[in-house]
């Protein structure tokens, strides 16, 4: 329990550290494009600002160039061309110089604040003025009198004159403009480096102190569950071999404490098998009223075939030794377990004189074996119990690790990385091209990284297993994965099944079903996985199908069950084992692979209100 409220509180604070990791990071975002849009704005309209002071200079050649043409014209047509382009040029002249000096929106500029430019502003407005002065009496006198205009050479000179001074006034503050252009862009440059450092060392600080914490508190929980899974494998390893030494107990030969019988002279015997001599102890352990006269007879009528006794007698007139376990019968019906030796005795001539028994009572050996053997089986049984018992406290500890786990990425990471998803689609004013490529990579990013949580949420628990039931979930699995797999995987609720199970039952199930279908994805190459539901009033019926290459089941026994995929066969039959249900795999070699499996409902069934 405390262990428990720790790990709560571990994942409150690591809440609380996203929340305020990604609200600096959107902060920074934030200022940092405030910032860059404010000095990227200003940059617009000294780029203005430049091109109207370099067209002043073109301005004042033009209006120069025609007060000349119109000093030397005899063309009263041509005299009112040049006057049209002097009037026109003259405004526009004027009014990029009031705009220069004062601001105009409508050429993008905001007027001069360094005191400068203002400076050199009023250095040439003298010039400036006389210039305008004396166009604006030449285009006087030439409306007057275009055909006989005869202009004043002094008008004339004082306006060529002045046009140098003004050109070259014009030049010093074109310089000037670029020059102030220039150290925005270094200041620019200082801000963005300034930015990024904040931004480095925010991030760092992040890393250091809430991500780099956080992943060890990710892994130390995935730990555990690797941990949890790894005992899982151990135990079902033990389990297996001890499912087989169970099978295997009653053919083994166990030590007891019982001591073993000399062996001692039983009888003897002729080459046909007439006996010449019956011990007592023979007599005795077989309870003989009256002893047998001949061997082999006797060994058949104690039910040893006629082929086998016709075997040892031919073995014992070769001259050769016969040994076994003979399992007899006494005059009492009683079994009588005997270590039988038969040696035969060679005459001068080599042939076979006489036949010797020599035997070991081994009743008590093997009557102490069936005893050890029951003891054994229950101890295994009791193991077995036992074992099952912790396989499944370990499994419900995973369901319920997956089920912690799945609740906070979905309830609290999620949570806040939709927050900030929200956070990125508010920022609209953003107009460098470069920037806004960013942003919606930023955003295509987060709504992946969100599609990613959501989906290793529903896989490690599907919240609508314990809202909705198994049959919903299966139908929401399915579409999942075929949303992530090459493989098309179908749903059929045949029966229309939508009653409640008990928690652990539908867990497994969905467990089993998982398994399934991710094994099929990785091996078998199918075409189409199918997921088939069906009821009666007694039983659940699930059927797991694909149409892929199959595999050889009987050869997976054989090697074992934990090579490659027969680890997720065993995995299923485990999980079906524990809801006491019924398995059955059909699978082959080019014919695909189906999975059945059948659930009792009795005593399974949650009402419902």
């Amino acid at each position: 329990m405390k262990s428990e409220t720790s790990g709560k509180l571990k994942f409150e604070n690591l809440r609380w550290r996203y929340l305020m990791a990604l609200s600096a990071i959107a902060l920074t975002i934030i200022i940092s494009q405030t910032l860059l849009q404010h000095h990227i704005s200003r940059q617009i309209t000294d780029s203005a600002e430049i091109n109207l002071s370099g067209r002043q200079r073109m301005l004042s050649q033009r209006i120069s160039k025609a007060v000349l043409m119109l000093s030397i014209s005899n063309d009263s047509l041509g005299s009112k061309q040049y006057a049209n382009e002097l009037n026109k040029s003259l405004q526009e002249w004027t009014n990029a110089h009031q705009a220069l000096q004062y601001g105009n929106s409508s050429l993008g500029v905001k007027g001069v604040g360094d005191e400068v430019i203002k400076s050199m502003f009023a250095e040439i407005q003298p010039s400036f003025d006389l210039m305008v002065d004396r166009s604006q009496k030449i285009l006087d006198v030439v409306s007057q009198r275009p055909a006989q205009a005869e202009l004043d050479s002094v008008w004339v000179s004082d306006i060529l004159e002045h046009e140098s001074v003004f050109l070259a006034g014009m030049d010093e503050i074109v310089y000037t403009f670029d020059q102030l252009a220039y150290q925005k862009v270094v200041k620019l440059r200082k801000i963005e480096i300034i930015l990024l450092v904040i931004t480095l060392v925010l991030i760092f600080i992040e890393v250091r102190f809430i991500f780099w914490p956080s992943a060890l508190l990710i892994r130390s929980n995935f730990a555990q569950l690797s941990e949890s899974e790894t005992n899982a494998k151990a135990m079902a390893l033990e389990l297996a071999s001890l499912y087989d030494t169970l099978e295997n107990s009653y053919l083994e030969i166990v030590d007891t404490d019982v001591a073993i019988e000399d062996l001692v002279l039983f009888g003897k015997c002729r080459s046909d098998g007439d006996f010449t001599m019956v011990s007592e102890q023979f007599s005795e352990i077989m309870q003989f009223i009256n002893p047998p006269e001949n061997f082999f007879v006797w060994l058949q009528d104690q039910g040893v075939e006629e082929l086998y006794v016709s075997k040892i007698r031919e073995l014992l007139l070769e001259g050769r030794s016969w040994d076994g376990e003979l399992r007899l019968f006494n005059s009492e019906g009683d079994f009588v377990w005997l270590d039988m030796h038969l040696t035969p005795v060679l005459a001068l001539d080599g042939s076979v004189s006489e036949i010797l028994l020599v035997a070991a009572d081994m009743t008590d050996v093997k009557e102490a074996r069936v005893k050890s053997q029951e003891i054994h089986r229950e101890k295994l049984e009791k193991k077995l119990k036992e074992q099952q018992y912790r396989s499944s406290l370990i499994l419900e500890g995973q369901e319920e690790e997956r089920r912690r786990i799945s609740r906070d990425l979905h309830d609290g990471i999620g949570q806040y990385l939709t927050a900030l998803k929200y956070s990125l689609d508010g920022i609209n004013d953003v107009k460098s091209k470069q920037e806004l490529i960013r942003l919606d990579v930023s955003k295509d990013l987060i709504g992946k990284v969100i599609k990613e949580v959501r989906r290793v949420s529903f896989h490690l628990t599907p919240v609508a297993l314990s809202d909705y039931g198994i049959a919903s979930v299966l139908h929401k699995f399915s579409q999942e994965m075929s949303k992530i797999s090459r493989i098309p995987v179908t749903f059929e609720n045949q029966t229309g099944f939508i009653s409640r199970l008990e928690s652990k039952v539908e867990n497994n199930i969905y467990r089993v079903v998982q398994e399934a279908v991710n094994n099929s994805i990785k091996y078998s190459e199918a075409s189409e996985i199918k997921i088939q539901l069906s009821h009666n009033s007694r039983y659940l019926h699930l059927e797991i199908s694909d149409d892929g290459v199959g595999f050889d089941y009987t050869k997976l026994k054989d090697e074992g069950h934990f090579k490659s995929s027969g680890h997720g066969i065993f995995n299923i039959k485990e999980r079906v084992n524990l809801i006491n249900g019924n398995f059955e795999l059909q699978t082959s070699k080019g014919n695909g692979t189906v999975i059945r499996i059948e659930i009792e409902l009795e005593n399974k069934l949650v009402a419902q209100i």
